[in-house]
């Protein structure tokens, strides 16, 4: 009897040991998942930061700008009636001009287009003429967007170098 007890636990214990091996398998599975969860976890922390740091940096210029421009409100006193909207704002810069440009076009061909789908839709438009007012407006729309396009692309590029140009720097020792 003894030794049928023994082979008894000897099986018990093996059968132990494997559903232990088991258990251990899938605690290695979630150690990877887990640690995957908080790798992307981590990597979404540091892109909310970046964007924190636009945020910040992009309110910063707000503020400037509308303390720059509170002198000139109070300039204009109380006779806001006769204040010409042309020439409260003016543009920083060659691109910041080309900007206003290009989307003051853009959206003066969209609501052409949208008078023109008005004009179709009561009849007061021949569709020939349509698509090929159409065509022709949507083309020059096109070329004021990709304009606006490179433009923002660099204005970007000159705020990045006007960062680095403002950022201070540090010189570490060895």
């Amino acid at each position: 009897m003894v030794h049928g007890d023994i082979v008894k636990m000897r099986k018990e214990r093996e059968a132990e040991m494997e559903g232990l091996f088991s258990a251990q398998g899938v605690l290695r599975k979630r150690e990877e998942e887990v640690n995957k969860g908080l790798k992307e976890m981590q990597d979404e922390k540091e892109a909310l930061e970046q964007q924190l740091q636009v945020v910040l940096m992009s309110t910063d210029v707000l503020a400037g700008w509308v303390r720059e421009n509170e002198e000139k409100s109070k300039n204009l006193g109380n006779n806001n009636d006769n204040v010409d909207v042309d020439e409260v704002f003016h543009c920083a810069d060659v691109l910041s001009k080309q900007m206003l440009d290009c989307t003051a076009a853009d959206l003066a061909i969209e609501d052409v287009v949208y008078s023109l789908d008005k004009a179709l839709q009561e009849g007061a438009v021949p569709f020939d003429q349509y698509l090929r007012n159409v065509r022709l407006l949507s083309r020059e729309q096109f070329f004021h967007k990709a304009t606006a396009a490179k433009v923002r692309a660099a204005q970007m590029q000159a705020q990045v170098a006007s960062m680095a140009a403002r950022a201070p720097h540090s010189h570490y020792a060895p």
